[in-house]
């Protein structure tokens, strides 16, 4: 059944690759009579603290001080981002580095351009009744989550353990009916919804099963390679509002957030920057600040795990799929200091 899924997971993406590249007209990315040149950023679900650093980059006018005029377009579940960004209906959007990395290996003609976050949010939410502790005891227990996913695969080859995987369905009822339930979240999200309901949630966060993807900013590869000096003023202001979010004041972008999305109350956007905060999602754990890097050798080593599970045939070079050109310089500074 396994391995059924994973190749149901290989012919979808296949088929995406090859009906993908029928696009629209060119822009020429020219400077308006205000003197920016305009771009799109399409988020990855709808406004959230998650995408704070862009919202408070808008906000604050860094897009502008670099440039630009940016739209942000919410995302939700049928977004298909990376089919948007490869006919370049848009020109930016987010997404976990494995599912950028498994796409470009199949032909889709993306580039990773930094980083959103230095670790990834997902975790698996179990009960704390359910006497669940650790990764290896999810052997032969059922998760929602998608089927295929290379996080499954890896959780099963390090952990030489079987999971049987439900389809994602995005809410929270059967786990809040089963205290045996087990699914997959972000923990900036549903354990703060749980606990609303009386439920005592336990999270196992991804990353400290040694799969540990960035999330990232990603564009189109000939879009990067025609407007090099768009993709690092895209990048750069990113990261100028990621770090001014994470300090606050984040007044004027959770505004922003709360009009495009009611569900969004100050209390919960304030647990997400906690638990942002908290597991240094944006950061990174080092003593410097390591908002937008991504290490070459860190993402080898990503796509390393990537080949082994088997999710990708060929192998990749890191920094042909996310050079660091496209950051600022004081961050590719910071990498070739490290590997002197």
């Amino acid at each position: 059944m396994k391995t059924m899924k994973k190749s149901l997971y290989h012919t979808l993406l296949l088929s995406l690759a090859s009906a993908l590249f029928v696009g629209c007209g060119e822009n020429t990315y020219e400077a308006d009579e205000s003197g920016l040149t305009k771009v799109t950023l399409l988020n990855d679900w709808y406004a959230q603290p998650e995408h704070g650093g862009f919202y408070q980059a808008f906000a604050e006018g860094y897009y502008e001080d670099f440039g630009l005029d940016v739209e942000i377009i919410p995302g939700g579940p049928n977004t298909m981002a990376t089919q948007q960004i490869a006919t370049q209906q848009v020109e930016f959007s987010i997404g976990r580095a494995d599912d950028i990395a498994v796409r470009i290996a199949n032909g889709v003609p993306l580039l990773i351009v930094g980083a959103l976050m230095q670790h990834d949010p997902q975790a698996l939410m179990v009960h704390e009744e359910s006497g669940i502790t650790s990764f290896k005891d999810l052997d032969n227990l059922s998760v929602m989550t998608t089927p295929g996913a290379p996080m499954v695969e890896f959780l099963q080859k390090r952990y030489d353990i079987t999971i049987n995987t439900l389809p994602v369905d995005y809410g929270m009822s059967r786990f809040l009916a089963d205290k045996n339930f087990i699914q997959q979240i972000f923990i900036t999200n549903e354990p703060y919804y749980i606990r609303k309901e009386g439920a005592n949630p336990k999270a196992l966060l991804l990353a400290d099963s040694g799969y540990d993807p960035y999330r990232v900013i990603f564009t189109n590869k000939s879009f990067a390679n025609k407007h090099p000096e768009i993709v690092k003023a895209f990048v750069a202001a990113s990261i100028k509002g990621w770090q001014s979010y994470m300090a606050g004041p984040r007044d004027k972008a959770n505004a922003i957030i709360a009009a495009s999305n009611p569900k969004m109350t100050e209390e919960f956007m304030a647990y997400c920057v906690d638990a942002m905060r908290e597991n240094k999602l944006i950061s990174g754990h080092s003593d410097v600040d390591e908002t937008g890097l991504i290490r070459p050798d860190r993402m080898q080593e990503h796509i390393d795990q990537l080949l082994e599970i088997g999710t990708i045939s060929t192998q990749l070079d890191a920094e042909a799929i996310a050079p660091t050109k496209f950051l600022p310089e004081y961050l590719q500074a910071m990498i070739e200091t490290e590997t002197e």
